[in-house]
């Protein structure tokens, strides 16, 4: 089959090369006969012969290459009227516009109906002219794009990127006609919120880089390739959009047929704007899993964090990078691998390496108990310079923090400038992930905030009511509560803590956000501060160094050559981490 391929191919370029067409057969199945309207052709299996115009080529040079044919006279039938053609000799031969009669058996990957085994191809006639569907997003329905498969389009409008979670692994980025945020973030979860996100599906296209490669190696996006210095941020737009619609494992997606055109319409922040004087300045910091294993043997790979020493001074690297750049007085820090308080220890580690490159050293704070049992475990930075320990450093250990939900900690300062007194709490509250199979209360209830709600609700009740008993012995009214609730704005947790007279944290604006997944933007990250602290703030940011930058970028090694190590890597704020810190400033 192979060498009759070979030879059919090497017919067919002679054929063109003295402008002789075939002659075509009058009969043949059509293009959206073969489609079908369900998922599946209806034709499967089936070997026969089909004609159209070539629109496109799809992955030309590599063993997945192929062509796509659209129908002569496309009607408006609900089936689509595009069919891709699985054949990499025929890819090399025809172009654009050329009238092709394929002869093949009808087959489905990945749910992408297609003709293979390819046994025949006649040239049927002179050039067309190749006009792209014009789409616009949103689609009117899901099923639009079942009707679009292997169809040329092309998008007039201005798209903005929402992910880029799978750039570096499939070379795609996710792109809708806005930015989309969260369901629960912007409302109670309920009914509407799953229509809102069951709607915003209807708004989003996975645009391809145009390769087969998995890990590619540079990763391009349009005409730039990523570096460390050059990338594509959540925000960003992109024009002059056009290619095939086809299907994959994980979805349909665009191959682009033209260079589409990026726009850096959402640059990288400069470092936080400079603290005021005698200001006193907190923020919370998710450090993604700081860990240096120095309580096993070997040290690395560690439990959650860094599989090496060399991705550990990375990770270090960006870090203390950020962590230096945020002037913060006091800082809460997330995900700090939980080994003691050791000169030894992660913490330990960490401080040292921030006091190196910062004006005004830090110190940590240390319980007189194991902070838990989880691997990780929240912790605290502070500047004896500007403000000192009052009191005793707390944290609730008994239920519901003796599981899921790390213990917090809190701690009382004395703010030198001003005199004032403030006790600061860390937390991280329980996941969204690893939910429970049973039909208990922390089970999926379909409501937008995903399992273990009810353990996360009944930790911010928990926390409330420990800080109002002054844990750490020090009585004052101005109080603070921070760090990753793993609940987005609108949800249970964080309208319980309003609920209890905790004031909600906010820019000027009121547009915020700490965290992108699945091409959503919402804040996990979250301050609520007592009335008589609230009525002090000057600032507020999330600082977004990290959610709109790709994964790729960040310590990790895997999926990366050597060559997309170096390329990828600086000792920058920027994907240092998952989550973007926040930071609140103060004056009294």
């Amino acid at each position: 089959m192979r060498k009759h391929l070979i030879r059919l191919s090497a017919l067919s370029v002679l054929l063109l090369s003295h402008h002789v067409l075939a002659q075509c057969d009058s009969s043949f199945t059509s293009i959206n006969t073969i489609q079908g309207t369900a998922e599946t052709s209806p034709l499967l299996a089936k070997q026969l012969s089909t004609r159209g115009v070539v629109t496109a080529i799809v992955y030309p040079g590599t063993k997945a290459a192929g062509i796509v044919l659209r129908a002569i006279a496309p009607d408006n039938s609900a089936a689509a009227n595009s069919l891709f053609i699985a054949d990499s000799n025929a890819a090399a031969q025809y172009k654009p516009g050329q009238q092709l009669q394929v002869t093949g058996t009808v087959t489905e990957v990945n749910q992408l109906t297609r003709l293979a085994n390819i046994n025949d191809i006649k040239l049927c006639d002179g050039q067309h002219v190749i006009t792209p569907v014009n789409v616009q997003l949103p689609v009117a329905t899901l099923q639009q794009w079942e009707q679009l498969e292997g169809e040329l389009v092309s998008f007039a409008q201005t798209l903005t990127v929402n992910d880029t979670y799978s750039l570096g692994r499939y070379g795609e980025l996710m792109l809708a006609d806005k930015r989309l945020l969260v369901p629960t973030d912007i409302m109670r979860p309920g009914k509407e919120a799953m229509a809102l996100a069951e709607q915003q599906l209807r708004h989003t296209l996975v645009l391809d880089d145009g390769s087969i490669k998995q890990n590619p190696d540079p990763v391009r996006f349009g005409s730039n390739i990523l570096t460390a210095q050059t990338t594509v941020r959540v925000g960003d737009t992109v024009t002059q959009v056009q290619g095939v619609i086809l299907q994959n494992e994980r979805g349909y997606f665009l191959f682009p047929t033209q260079q589409p055109q990026y726009h850096a319409q959402n640059p990288r922040p400069a470092n936080p704007d400079a603290k005021p004087e005698k200001a006193l300045r907190i923020a919370s910091f998710n450090v993604l899993n700081y860990f240096n294993g120095s309580d096993q043997t070997p040290a690395f790979p560690t439990r959650r964090g860094a599989d090496s020493l060399a991705e550990f001074k990375r990770q270090q690297e960006k870090t203390i990078s950020a962590l230096a750049a945020l002037d913060a007085d006091i800082i809460g820090l997330l995900e700090v691998e939980n080994n003691g308080y050791g000169a030894q220890s992660a913490l330990a580690n960490l401080t040292n390496a921030l006091n190196a490159v910062s004006k005004t050293p830090y110190r940590f704070i240390t319980t007189s108990e194991q902070p838990g049992t989880d691997d990780i475990k929240v912790a605290m930075l502070y500047r004896p310079a500007n403000v000192s320990i009052e009191g005793n450093a707390a944290m609730l250990l008994s239920s519901p923090f003796n599981w899921g939900s790390r213990p917090p900690l809190a701690q009382s300062f004395r703010h030198l400038a001003s005199n004032e007194l403030i006790t600061v709490s860390i937390n991280h509250f329980k996941s969204k992930g690893s939910c429970p199979k049973d039909t208990s209360k922390d089970a999926e209830q379909q409501d937008g905030q995903g399992c273990w709600n009810a353990l996360r609700t009944t930790s911010a009740k928990a926390l409330s009511d420990w800080l109002h008993t002054n844990p750490t012995g020090i009585e004052t009214d101005k109080q603070i509560i921070l760090g990753d609730l793993n609940a987005y704005r609108m949800e249970d947790p964080v309208v319980t803590l309003e609920q209890q007279d905790w004031q909600y944290l906010t820019s000027k604006d009121g547009g915020q956000y700490s965290y992108v997944y699945r091409g959503r933007t919402g804040s996990l990250d979250h301050a609520l501060a007592s009335t008589a602290l609230a009525k002090h703030l000057a600032q507020f940011q999330h600082w977004s160094i990290n959610a709109d930058e790709p994964t790729l970028l960040d310590y990790n090694v895997e999926f990366k050559s050597d060559n997309l190590q170096q390329q990828l890597h600086a000792p920058t704020p920027y994907r240092s981490s998952d989550h973007d810190p926040l930071i609140a400033t103060f004056q009294f």
